[in-house]
C-alpha cells in the first residue's frame, strides 16, 4: 500500500537541522492535522514487545497475495486480524472491516492520512489496542490510526477490503524478518539475524521511519545513476521513480510509455508507466524492470521499490542490525510483467474483480469504473489470484472480460 502519513520534500529538509524547528515549521504549515500524525508516529516509540518462546525464530501464517506479504495476528486476546507488512508505512493502522468493528474500539484524536495520490488525504483517527500478538511477541497499549472505508480514496468499496490493515514501521523494528515466497513462509526474532556463510549481509539506513538501501539504476542504453531508494513492502508494484527528475536531466526510458493510474491515501493518482534497462539492489542485477513515473515537485521525492521486486527473492530484513539481504529464489527467475490491459483491477471479497480504471479505449463505454468482472477467458474471477491475472494482462494475444455470462468483450493485447 502506498502510504506516507507524513511528506516533506526532501530539500526543504536540508535546511532543517533542530527537530524543534520541524516540529514548529510543521504546525505552522498545515496546524493540527500534522502535529496529530507527528503524536502518532513517536506513539509507540517506548514499546517493548514480550517474546513468550523458548524459540530464537518463529514461523508465522503467512500469505502472499499477488506479491504483497500478510500476515494474521491477535488482537485484544479475542480477534484474528489479517495485516500487511508494510515497510512503507511509519506507524500501524486499520480499516473499519467487520472483524475490526468487532472490537469496539475508542476513537481518539483525529489523523489525516496523506501518500500517493491526487486527491484529499484520508481522514481517520487514533484508537488503541490493549494488545496485539504477531507469534509469540507481545505488545501491550498499542497505538494505532483507523481509517474509515468511507473516508477515503483508497477503496471505491468496502468489499475491496481483502485485509484489515497494517504493521508498520513501529512494530517491524523490533525483530529481524525472513520472507520467502517460494515456501510461503514469513518468520520473525528477536535476535540480529545470523547470516550463512554464503550470505553477504548489506547495510541501510533509517529515513522518516522507513529502509532505504543503495541501488543502481540504468535508465535506458547510456544513463546511468546511484540512487537511495525505499524498500517499501506494501506496495504491489516493481519500481516507482519520480517524473520531475527525468524532466530536469531530460532522460528518456527506451521503452513505449503507456497511461496509468493508482490508489494511495490520497485517492488516484496519474503516472506513466514504462520499463528501465535495469536494476541493481543488494547483490541482484535485474533486466527491464516495469517502472511507475510519479508526477513530483521534487526530484528527490517517490523513489521506491515494492513487492514486485522484493517478494520475487527470499529478503532477510533485520532492523536490530540495519542490515539485509536479497537472494534469487531457487528455480524462480525474476519475471518482469507489465499490464497491456489498460485496466485496473482489484479483487472483492466475494473473490471477482471491480474495475478501479480503464484507460482502454475499446473497452471505454462498456466497462465503467466499479462495475464488476465476473469471467476472464471463460474462467470465473473468483478463481482468479491477482498474480494470476497478472500474468493475464502481461501476455500479447486475445483477452475476454465478462461483466454477465452473456455480456463479454474481447480485446487484443500488443506489447509495442
Amino acid at each position: 500500500m502506498d502510504f506516507f502519513p507524513l511528506h516533506i520534500p526532501a530539500k526543504t529538509l536540508i535546511f532543517i537541522r533542530h527537530p524543534l524547528m520541524l516540529l514548529l515549521l510543521l504546525l505552522c504549515l498545515t496546524g493540527c492535522g500534522i502535529a496529530n500524525n507527528l503524536r502518532l508516529r513517536q506513539a509507540n516509540d517506548d514499546l517493548q514487545p514480550q517474546w513468550n518462546s523458548s524459540e530464537a525464530t518463529a514461523q508465522l501464517k503467512a500469505e502472499f497475495n499477488g506479491y504483497k506479504p500478510y500476515i494474521r495476528v491477535l488482537v485484544n486476546g479475542t480477534t484474528e486480524l489479517k495485516l500487511l507488512l508494510d515497510t512503507g508505512a511509519s506507524f500501524s493502522l486499520l480499516w473499519d472491516t467487520a472483524p475490526v468493528r468487532q472490537l469496539q474500539l475508542q476513537q481518539g484524536y483525529p489523523l489525516e492520512v496523506g501518500g500517493f495520490g491526487q486527491q484529499q488525504d484520508s481522514a481517520a483517527f487514533q484508537t488503541e489496542l490493549a494488545s496485539v500478538a504477531v507469534g509469540p511477541a507481545l505488545f501491550e497499549k498499542v497505538q494505532v490510526a483507523m481509517i474509515p472505508m468511507a473516508g477515503t480514496g483508497y477503496f471505491l468499496t468496502p468489499e475491496e477490503a481483502t485485509y484489515d490493515g497494517v504493521i508498520g514501521h513501529d512494530l517491524l523494528r523490533h525483530f529481524s524478518w525472513v520472507f520467502d515466497r517460494s515456501a510461503g513462509q514469513i518468520s520473525l526474532s528477536p535476535r540480529p539475524y545470523l547470516a550463512a556463510k554464503n550470505e553477504q549481509m548489506l547495510s541501510f539506513t533509517i529515513s522518516w521511519r522507513k529502509v532505504v538501501v543503495q541501488s543502481s539504476l540504468q535508465f535506458n542504453s547510456q544513463t546511468r545513476i546511484d540512487k537511495e531508494l525505499l524498500l517499501d513492502t506494501g506496495s504491489r508494484h516493481y519500481l516507482k521513480i519520480n517524473q520531475a527528475y527525468l524532466d530536469n536531466q531530460h532522460i528518456q526510458l527506451d521503452d513505449k510509455l503507456r497511461e496509468g493510474a493508482d490508489f494511495g491515501m490520497s485517492g488516484c493518482h496519474s503516472n506513466q508507466r514504462g520499463k528501465i534497462t535495469a536494476l541493481l539492489l543488494g547483490d541482484q542485477t535485474m533486466a527491464q524492470v516495469p517502472v511507475n513515473i510519479l508526477p513530483a515537485d521534487d526530484e528527490d521525492d517517490w523513489w521506491l521499490v515494492g513487492s514486485g521486486v522484493l517478494m520475487q527473492h527470499r529478503l532477510v530484513l533485520d532492523y536490530l542490525s540495519q542490515r539485509w539481504l536479497l537472494q534469487p529464489l531457487p528455480q524462480q527467475p525474476f519475471q518482469a510483467r507489465f499490464n497491456l490491459t489498460g485496466l485496473e483491477l482489484r479483487k472483492l471479497q466475494s473473490g471477482r474483480f471491480i474495475v478501479r480504471d480503464n484507460l482502454n479505449p475499446a473497452l471505454q463505454g462498456w466497462l465503467k469504473v466499479g462495475d464488476e468482472v465476473l469471467q476472464i477467458n471463460g474462467i470465473a474471477s473468483a478463481d482468479i489470484s491477482k498474480l494470476a491475472w497478472l500474468g493475464l494482462s502481461s501476455k500479447a494475444g486475445s483477452l475476454t472480460l465478462c461483466r454477465a455470462a452473456a455480456d463479454c468483450r474481447s480485446i487484443k493485447l500488443t506489447a509495442d
